[in-house]
């Protein structure tokens, strides 16, 4: 029994010396931290696995107009609650500030760099996330026929943000191919064009899915998680 208390003694002191002290934590301990580090975004997203938090990074994939940069506002948003600054990398020039107000983000809050190549997508995100002030850094690559940066290509961002107080966020029109990163796809459920916007159902596609009606000129309701829906309707 010695031994064996020895040889955990040393395989946690081996673990936290390469990782940090606070890397093992009681079960209830690492739970409340985890909450901490939760980014809230007042919908359904919250409750899936993975969420977004502090410390991790997160993909909302799907074409265009699905409804993914609206949640992405929605976090936004979120970080600010909590008293961060967003970063906002916008390559291809489509943020919308209107938008992001309506979802309740403080443009004073949120700084929007136009970076045109992938070192500068990969500098002004990788400052972010090593800075204290900031609780989110979002990378809308754009469409994909003309991204500056593809999510492939933000690799060297993913050991930064791991020792970041931040939430890296990813917006792109497609998976990534070799970047090991968890990802929400975004598909549409019923969408249509209203004086030239477009408004509908997305459905945010895990091991549940998000409902989510984006409303022409209104905050999006949130439906819930299908598992919640079906036990309702059940």
């Amino acid at each position: 029994m010695g031994q064996e208390k020895a040889a955990l003694a040393q395989a946690i002191a081996h673990v936290e010396g390469r990782f940090g002290t606070h890397v093992l934590a009681p079960g209830a301990v690492a739970e409340r931290r985890a909450g901490e580090r939760r980014i809230q975004t007042d919908s359904s997203l919250d409750t899936l696995t993975p969420g977004l938090s502090a410390g991790a990074p997160l993909a909302f994939v799907g074409t265009g107009s699905t409804g993914k940069v609206a949640l992405a506002h929605r976090a936004a948003a979120g970080a600010q609650r909590d008293g961060g600054t967003v970063l906002w990398i916008d390559p291809s020039a489509t943020f919308d500030p209107l938008a992001a107000v309506r979802a309740g983000v403080d443009l004073a809050r949120l700084f929007v760099v136009r970076a045109k190549t992938r070192d500068d997508v990969l500098l002004a995100a990788g400052a972010a996330l090593r800075s204290d002030g900031f609780r989110l850094a979002v990378v809308d690559t754009g469409p994909q026929l003309a991204a500056a940066a593809r999510i492939d290509d933000l690799a060297p961002l993913l050991p930064i943000v791991r020792s970041s107080p931040a939430a890296l966020l990813v917006i792109s029109d497609v998976r990534a191919l070799r970047l090991a990163i968890p990802t929400f796809s975004v598909a549409r459920v019923a969408w249509a064009q209203r004086f030239g916007r477009t408004t509908g159902w997305t459905s945010l596609v895990a091991e549940r899915a998000l409902f989510n009606f984006a409303a022409l000129g209104s905050e999006s309701r949130d439906v819930g998680t299908r598992d919640a829906v079906l036990e309702k309707t059940g």
